[in-house]
This record gives structure tokens, C-alpha cells and sequence, in this order.
């Protein structure tokens, strides 16, 4: 898998996609599948290890639980922060070269199989678990929109939060294609202004304009775009200048809410570990993407293939599950014991919504969505194409 290493002279009217396949390198980023499964876990162990929540299902403290585990989960939250990096990278790959109605079906039957699996297992969960988050029938049923949030609705679990900030990015996505091709320069600009924007909504009291925006994450979103870009393209004076900037508004990010987890999770959280493990990250990101790295051997390629694709899943299901698990057996076994059950059982049902769920119906639904909204787009310009001709009719 190769690149270009040359500076790109993408000019404003080529879209990002060239005829030229020799820059846009083809097959699976195997490597970024391991990277998103390696977070999954940092991620698991943090809600199971080092989360202030945890403590009533413990029965103690998770630090005082786990201490020398704690030292190295109570960082695991940074996690989401390269999630939002890998999607910055991952959605700009898959909006490259597609329309609107393919880049919404290609979102749609990515995350909601799998998430109205979760939803639907996690409420047959708390028919018999008393724990953890109680919803209403309406409150389960609004859950399934995804967009729970802006109702004031508590989500079934834990993590969906982050959800919601992952389709706003996408309809901001949405808006820049709404324009025309993702061209190299239009990329850049959006990539530079949105966390920008962001900031100054944030900080002159824009609320309705900063809860759109997210400026709290958009900086890891825009170091993933710069990132694909450079993967793409290659590295250039313009790009490796923004990519800089886009780094540093994440270091600002981080180290504020390095302050935030130390609140929430009742121990130390060094800013300058904080940082270090953000500035790891982008590090990761970019080093599973560089023109002329060693292909990994079949086996080891297939199973990074397929950890990959248990990421979503898996991180979907474990709180109320790994919850509900330590609830039950952490005084009736060792701690060890029942935080090996709950990484388990976790990963058992990731298995079973990856392969039950969304195997067989994430590209018959991506399809369905897509002809849909192909069929409605012909409608419309059908639609207005009769007004303007009748316009004329009358005009004559």
C-alpha cells in the first residue's frame, strides 16, 4: 500500500478522488483496525477500572480495587479523544468520491444494526438487573433515534453520548459535500475553521452555535482529516502547518479536561502524561498510514480484520453488561475473577452483534437507504423540473 510523497498540487476544482490510483492507495488499514480495538479496551477497562461509577458495583473505590491497574486505566478516557481522530480520518475516506445519499447510506448501515441490537439486549438486560440505568419503554424507544440527547433523554448505556457527537460531525460533513466535491482545499478549510469557530461560539456565549460544533472535540476530528489528506496526498508545507496547529488546539483541549477527569475520578490526573499519551495517539494514527510501511503477514492481517470490526460493538454493549457482571460476582469471587467475566461477557456479545446482527444487515440496509434516497432525489428534481416548466408555460 503506497502513497504519493510528493507535495500535492491538488488544484480547487479536482476533487479529492483522482483518476490516478496510484495516490490513493487501495485495500483495509488493518494497523488502524488493531489501533480501534486497542482503544475499545482502554476504553472498557476505564468504565471497569478507574470511573467513580463503578465504586457502587465494586463496593470500593476502583483505585483502592485496583491500584497499580488504576495508575494506567484512570487514562483510558483519552481513548474516545482517538476515536474521534480515527473518525475524522475513517469518514473522510468514506465520504471521498461519494454523494450525499451514498455518504448517509454508508453512515446509516454502519451504526444503527448494531446500536438497535444494543439497545434491544441492554433493555431485556434491566428486566433482571435492578443496577445500573433504569429507561422508561418511551425513554427506550426515543434511544433508538440516536439522538436521545437533545430530548433530555438518558441513554440505555453509558457511551452513547459520544454518538451524538459523532453525527453532528457527519451532518457537518454532509453540509460540506451539500456543496460540491471534497476537494483538497475545501478539506482544509474545514478542517481549520470548524474547531476555530467552535472555540469562539464557546467562549462569546454562542450556545446553540457551540453544542453544534463540539469545539471540546472537533480538534480530534480535524487532526483526522489533515491526517487522511497527508495520507492521501502526501505532505506539504500548507498541510503539515495546519496538522501543527490542529495538535496544538488539541493539547489545549486535553489539558483541560485532564482537570475534569481528575474531578470526576477522585485521583491525580497528570496534564503531562495527559498530553503525552494525546500527542501518542496522533502518532498512532499517522504511523498506520505511512506510504511504504511493511504489509503484515495474512494471518495477522485477518485477525486485525476481524478485532476491527468487533470494535463497534464492543463498545456499545460493555458498561451495563460489564456492570451488571461485577455487580453479581464481585463478592462472590475475586476481583480479578469477575473483571475477566465482564471483558467476557462484553466480547461474547460484541461477537454475536457483529456476526448476527451486523454482517448480514448493514449492506442490505446501506442499499435500501441509499436507492431511497436516490428514488426521493429524482422525485424532487422531477418535482421542481414540472414547476419551472410550468412557469414557463405561463410566462409564454
Amino acid at each position: 500500500m503506497t502513497t504519493s510523497s510528493q507535495p500535492a498540487t491538488v488544484s480547487e476544482a479536482t476533487p479529492v478522488t483522482t483518476s490516478d490510483e496510484s495516490r490513493k492507495p487501495p485495500g483495509r488499514l488493518v494497523g488502524m483496525d488493531g489501533l480501534r480495538f486497542g482503544a475499545a479496551v482502554a476504553v472498557l477497562l476505564y468504565h471497569f477500572t478507574a470511573t467513580s461509577t463503578v465504586t457502587s458495583y465494586w463496593g470500593v473505590d476502583p483505585a483502592d480495587a485496583f491500584p497499580l491497574l488504576n495508575e494506567v486505566t484512570r487514562y483510558g478516557w483519552l481513548a474516545v479523544e482517538l476515536f474521534f481522530m480515527i473518525s475524522g480520518f475513517v469518514i473522510l475516506l468514506s465520504a471521498d468520491g461519494r454523494g450525499i445519499a451514498g455518504f448517509v447510506a454508508s453512515r446509516v448501515g454502519r451504526l444503527f444494526p448494531a446500536y438497535w441490537a444494543c439497545i434491544v439486549l441492554t433493555a431485556g438486560l434491566q428486566q433482571f438487573w435492578s443496577g445500573g440505568r433504569q429507561t422508561s419503554l418511551t425513554e427506550t424507544l426515543v434511544n433508538l433515534t440516536m439522538v436521545q440527547d437533545l430530548f433530555e433523554v438518558t441513554g440505555v448505556q453509558v457511551v452513547f453520548w459520544t454518538l451524538l457527537v459523532e453525527l453532528k460531525f457527519y451532518l457537518l460533513v454532509f453540509v460540506v459535500l451539500a456543496f460540491g466535491p471534497l476537494t483538497r482545499n475545501r478539506v482544509l478549510a474545514f478542517a481549520t475553521l470548524w474547531p476555530l469557530v467552535g472555540w469562539a461560539a464557546q467562549d462569546l456565549g454562542a450556545h446553540w452555535l457551540a453544542d453544534l460544533l463540539v469545539p471540546n472535540y472537533a480538534p480530534y476530528f480535524a487532526v483526522g482529516m489533515l491526517l487522511y489528506l497527508v495520507y492521501r496526498d502526501g505532505i506539504d508545507l500548507l498541510s503539515s502547518v495546519l496538522l501543527a496547529g490542529g495538535v496544538a488546539l488539541c493539547v489545549v483541549r486535553v489539558l483541560e479536561a485532564a482537570g475534569r477527569a481528575s474531578d470526576l475520578q477522585g485521583v491525580p490526573v497528570s496534564p503531562v502524561i495527559t498530553v503525552v499519551l494525546m500527542l501518542a495517539c496522533v502518532a498512532a494514527v499517522w504511523a498506520t498510514t505511512l506510504p511504504g510501511r511493511t504489509v503484515p503477514p495474512r494471518r495477522l492481517a485477518a485477525a486485525l480484520g476481524t478485532v476491527g470490526g468487533l470494535t463497534y460493538p464492543i463498545y456499545l454493549v460493555h458498561t451495563q453488561f460489564g456492570y451488571a457482571v461485577i455487580d453479581v460476582l464481585a463478592h462472590e469471587t475475586t476481583r480479578t475473577v469477575a473483571l475477566f467475566a465482564a471483558g467476557a461477557l462484553s466480547l461474547g456479545l460484541a461477537v454475536a452483534i457483529h456476526y448476527g446482527v451486523e454482517r448480514p444487515t448493514s449492506a442490505r440496509l446501506r442499499r435500501a437507504v441509499q436507492a431511497g434516497l436516490l428514488r426521493a432525489g429524482d422525485a424532487v428534481r422531477s418535482l421542481f423540473s414540472r414547476l419551472s416548466d410550468a412557469q414557463a408555460t405561463r410566462l409564454t
